[in-house]
């Protein structure tokens, strides 16, 4: 946070409000004094020349507003923040100053307040300062912190999300400290659907593997989430890099080996470091065991390549060609998988289209047709649980462009 000092020139003589105002010559000396103490420091014998000025008494408001305003320069300098607030409040008191004066002061008294941890105080004089035309961005950022840390939750977040709108409508990614602060003021004031909103943001501009594992596990939490659905959220896990344990891969492996993916489980099972000395032995032996079992049944699939397209064109049922595809894909024959799910969309009595749709993105995007895929995804509309995982696939496709 930068400090703004409130730096000043007395002019004596010429700083007159009114003809019967001005600063006398011994208090503009001894104001004068203390500003050169200042300089080289000194603090304690520049307040020492302020408290001269207190001794002359009857100071008149011009007087007051420059004696104010010296005292405050030094007690910030000595990080007596909270004093320094109270002898600028009272220099506004005095009503004297230019406008841009009495600006400089409301910015201070937005940092004094906040360095002396009276949130609230520093959040009111932040309103005040952009309520008079003040243009220090810095000031509204503060506004934000000060709410925040005040536990004004819904205000902070109010301001944060109009701040972070405006940032992304010029075009410009808002800053990581922004986004998390916005997702903890909607999760302090338990608003989950816009907490929500923020983390897929986060997701958008700041992919981590966390963010990514909170997202999919949210939509693994519904209790419309179909059982069959699960091998595809479990393909985003990996895609994102979501941290996953080697038990759990081996779990992934077996589900989607059980639906005929001998390729898939292949790829799983191949990915696991076999050098990561916190995988127990036991793992490893059922992960060898595992690895010896899949590696034949995906040459299998391999060798009945040749006779696969005869077997598709006579099944009357669309989803075969969905399953028949997928096992394409996984095998590195995407063009010819893609053929096969146009066939399987194309055909009436398709079970679940939104799941199909779902694969085919997914194969779309092993085939490196990510604007496909992402034209493909935005098709996908609704609140299903397919729905909703599809638009988290399409900030994971736009996030790792």
């Amino acid at each position: 946070m930068r400090l703004v000092f409130l730096y000043f020139a007395l002019l004596c003589g010429n700083a007159a409000v009114s003809a019967d105002e001005t600063v006398r010559p011994d208090v503009g000396k001894l104001l004068n004094k203390a500003q050169e103490l200042h300089g080289v420091k000194e603090y304690a014998k520049a307040l020492g020349q302020i408290a001269e000025v207190d001794k002359i008494g009857a100071l008149n408001p011009l007087e007051r507003f420059y004696t104010e305003r010296m005292r405050a320069m030094v007690l910030i300098s000595t990080d007596d923040q909270a004093g320094a607030a109270k002898t600028l409040e009272a220099a506004l008191t005095s009503e004297r100053g230019s406008d841009a004066d009495r600006l400089v002061i409301f910015e201070n008294l937005v940092l004094t307040h906040y360095r002396a941890k009276a949130y609230e105080k520093s959040a009111a004089w932040a309103q005040r300062y952009l309520a008079q035309g003040g243009t220090n961005a810095g000031i509204a950022d503060v506004q934000i912190q000060a709410l925040y840390l005040a536990k004004q939750y819904l205000s902070a977040a109010a301001l944060l999300d109009k701040q972070v709108a405006a940032t992304i409508e010029a075009k410009r990614a808002p800053t990581d400290v922004q986004l998390r602060m916005l997702a903890s003021a909607h999760q302090q004031s338990k608003d989950d659907a816009n907490y929500l909103k923020t983390a897929k943001v986060i997701a958008r501009y700041y992919p981590k593997p966390e963010i990514w594992k909170e997202l999919i596990y949210r939509v693994l939490a519904r209790n419309d989430f179909p059982e069959a659905l699960e091998p595809d959220s479990n393909r985003l896990l990996r895609a994102t890099k979501s941290p996953i344990k080697t038990a759990e891969l081996l779990e992934q492996a077996q589900l989607t080996l059980a639906t005929g993916y001998a390729g898939e489980a292949f790829d799983i099972l191949s990915a696991v470091d076999r050098n990561d000395s916190t995988i127990p032995a036991s793992e490893l032996t059922r992960l060898d065991q595992m690895l010896a079992k899949v590696t034949r049944m995906r040459q299998e699939d391999e060798a009945a390549l040749s006779s696969l397209d005869a077997r598709m064109e006579a099944a009357k049922e669309p989803n075969l060609l969905v399953n028949a595809a997928l096992s394409l894909s996984f095998l590195g024959h995407h063009a010819q998988a893609l053929a096969m799910l146009d066939k399987a969309l194309a055909k009436p009595g398709l079970r679940q289209p939104e799941m199909a749709k779902l694969r085919k993105a997914y194969v779309l995007a092993r085939a490196d047709q990510r604007a496909e895929a992402l034209a493909l995804l935005d098709s996908i509309t609704g609140a299903s649980p397919e729905a909703e995982l599809a638009g988290l696939w399409r900030l994971f496709l736009q996030s790792s462009n």
